[in-house]
C-alpha cells in the first residue's frame, strides 16, 4: 500500500505542466576577474604593474624579519623580506591600484614612519580560498 501511494505522487509530480525557468546573469566584470585569475593559475610568476608599501630597508636581516613579524601580527595583508643588495627591505601588501594602497598606508605611516608607496611589478596578489 504504501508503495502504491508513493507511487501515486510521484506520478502526480511528473505529470504536472509547470516548468519552472531559472535566469542567470552576471555581474558587470566578471569576466575580467575570471580572465586574470586564469592568467595567474597558468603563469603563476607572471607579474602586472602595481603598488605596495616599503616598511623596511636596512641591512640588518633580523631586523628585516622582526619588522616583517611585527606587521604579520597586527595586520592581515601580504608581506616579505627582500634581499636587495645590500639591504634587506620589507614590503607590505599587493594592490593594483594606488587608491587601494593608500588606505593601508595611511592606516600604518603613524606606526612605520619611513614607510612609503612603491609603484613596481607586483606578483598576482595571493587568490582568497574561503
Amino acid at each position: 500500500m504504501k508503495k502504491l501511494i508513493f507511487l501515486g505522487v510521484i506520478l502526480l509530480c511528473c505529470a504536472s505542466d509547470n516548468m519552472a525557468q531559472v535566469t542567470v546573469s552576471k555581474p558587470a566584470g566578471l569576466d575580467g576577474l575570471i580572465y586574470s585569475r586564469t592568467a595567474q593559475r597558468k603563469h603563476p610568476d607572471a607579474k602586472i604593474e602595481g603598488y605596495h608599501i616599503l616598511i623596511f630597508n636596512g641591512d640588518n636581516r633580523k631586523r628585516a624579519e622582526s619588522v616583517k613579524a611585527k606587521f604579520d601580527a597586527e595586520y592581515s595583508h601580504y608581506s616579505e623580506v627582500v634581499w636587495d643588495e645590500p639591504n634587506f627591505k620589507v614590503y607590505v601588501g599587493l594592490f593594483k591600484t594606488k587608491f587601494e594602497c593608500m588606505s593601508l598606508y595611511n592606516e600604518i605611516k603613524n606606526k612605520y614612519q619611513t614607510a612609503i608607496v612603491v609603484k613596481d611589478k607586483i606578483q598576482y596578489p595571493p587568490l582568497n580560498d574561503e
